[in-house]
């Protein structure tokens, strides 16, 4: 059996720090949604929405970023992280302009403040997914 080796350096390359902010921004607006209850977001569908976009990017992002450490270079050779990069840019756009469209109508000011907060995050996550993808139609027209 072979040694796992930790690639470490890819953590300091554009699509490592992009990795991080995204995981960073999304755990960050989770632990916001989570906390506010149903009220950022106008309905239950939107509440919804929001737990699983950000659950999804959750458990995908780490997964890219573990595989990449490891060395599974190949991903990046496929269509399939700038499909996931740009749907969760979508996706997160979404979340955070319902977020941010419900700052206003919730119950407290408690709770406005944790929506906008959400919303922002959420954005900032969009912005990062989109930047990533941009990077990784780069190196995709590198490799192919």
């Amino acid at each position: 059996m072979g040694l796992v080796v930790i690639n470490t350096g890819y953590l300091k390359t554009k699509s490592g720090i992009m990795k991080i902010i995204e995981i960073v921004c999304v755990v960050c607006a989770f632990g916001l949604l989570r906390g506010s209850s149903r009220v950022c977001g106008h309905t239950t569908d939107s509440h919804y929405l929001g737990v699983g976009v950000l659950v999804a990017a959750l458990m995908v992002t780490p997964l890219l970023l573990i595989s990449y450490m490891m060395g599974k270079m190949q991903i990046q050779n496929t269509f399939l992280e700038i499909a996931l990069n740009a749907l969760f840019s979508l996706f997160l756009l979404a979340v955070g302009a319902d977020a941010l469209r419900a700052v206003g109508t919730a119950y407290t000011n408690h709770y406005n403040r944790k929506c906008f907060a959400m919303g922002i995050f959420s954005i900032a996550a969009c912005i990062t997914y989109l930047l990533d993808t941009v990077f990784c139609v780069m190196v995709y027209r590198g490799n192919n």
